[in-house]
């Protein structure tokens, strides 16, 4: 059975109600394995984080 491991991914989350996704960085963690499983929201519903996972 596969084993995994998680890493949380802050976003950042402009003034005016926008996320930036770090898409560069997305990439090279990409390209490492990690795929992104799940976005945490703030109450507004904007994206705070990504969770990423890849097997270990």
């Amino acid at each position: 059975m596969p084993t995994f491991e998680y890493r949380v991914l802050d976003v950042d989350t402009g003034l005016f109600g926008s996320s930036t996704v770090p898409e560069e960085q997305l990439n090279e963690l990409g390209a490492d394995g990690w795929e992104v499983v799940a976005p945490i929201t703030e109450k507004s519903g904007q994206t705070a984080a990504l969770v990423l996972k890849r097997e270990a």
